[in-house]
């Protein structure tokens, strides 16, 4: 089976196929500027790999609240022509074949859940890093939902009484403290911040140091609601290992700071990648056909 996968994001749109259980023929280009142009540079690109594969469908990871079922993208997101209306039935109209579309930080999720990192384990947690958090919850290899369609919408915690895990715990929020202190002419980013603390700048260290502990108290929380048999970490923070081991000392600190050492987390850092979400789509694709 070949299937023409796509990864929608706000600056570029990946793409690629699947087909005999492997990701080939992947590049990303940028994403255009409305939807009917959208729809042009997908049916090129599909027509494109039509020369070399056989497609028996379409599936798209999407930025917003994907709702499948209906084929409909609710909320916001950093692509705005996208939302509300029947996205799904003008997709299938345009290329004459099947199309699922899932969420792209739940597409990350399936791949690593059923293939990835977590491939073998009943029970997985996908967190995702960037400028937020995000996640997804899979339970024997399929998505949970939950009764809002939010599960796994793990930033959304409020960890301090006031502030959420997203405001908290990530590399963005990290920078953003440390600029606020030293009144920064020129931003720094995460990654300097780092760097800075490695260098042995205080305040870099002091906020590096925050930022691992409200990760490691986010994750925590995360295993006590769920006891997941992993808990896999993605976004722009796993390329970096000594950060991804950053985060799994002190995690382990916190949990032995608790006295909870028979319940110590077991975390993995994802295998897919930037192509996480392209694997997932496909997997997805592959899941709802067999329903």
């Amino acid at each position: 089976m070949a299937i023409v996968v796509f990864d929608w994001g706000g600056t570029a749109i990946k793409h690629g196929v699947w087909e005999n259980g492997a990701l080939v023929k992947t590049n990303a280009i940028k994403t255009p500027a409305s939807w009917p142009a959208m729809k042009t540079l997908l049916l090129t690109l599909f027509q494109q790999y039509q020369q070399d594969f056989t497609p028996e469908g379409i599936s798209v990871s999407a930025p917003g609240n994907v709702d499948p079922d209906a084929g409909i993208i609710g909320g916001l997101s950093a692509i705005p022509y996208i939302h509300r209306f029947a996205i799904v039935d003008e997709l299938t109209s345009l290329f004459g074949l099947p199309v699922h579309i899932e969420n792209d930080a739940n597409a990350a999720g399936i791949a690593e859940a059923t293939l990835g990192a977590g491939k073998g384990k009943p029970r997985v947690l996908f967190v995702i890093v960037g400028s937020g958090i995000g996640g997804a919850i899979v339970e024997n290899k399929r998505l949970q939902r939950g009764c809002h369609k939010y599960a796994g919408e793990f930033g959304l915690m409020t960890l301090d009484g006031e502030n959420t895990f997203s405001e908290l715990g990530t590399a963005v929020a990290m920078a953003k403290r440390y600029n606020q202190k030293v009144s920064a002419a020129v931003a720094f980013s995460g990654a300097e911040v780092f760097a800075l603390a490695q260098q042995g700048d205080n305040i870099a260290q002091q906020e590096v140091d925050r930022f691992y502990r409200w990760m490691a108290t986010g994750l925590l929380n995360l295993q006590v609601c769920y006891d997941p048999d992993v808990i896999i970490i993605g976004g722009g923070i796993s390329a970096n290992r000594a950060i991804f081991e950053g985060i799994r000392q002190h995690l382990h600190a916190r949990v032995r700071e608790k006295n909870l050492q028979e319940f110590m987390p077991d975390i993995g850092l994802c295998q897919y990648g930037s192509d996480a979400n392209l694997v997932g789509a496909a997997v997805n694709f592959e899941q709802r056909t067999q329903r």
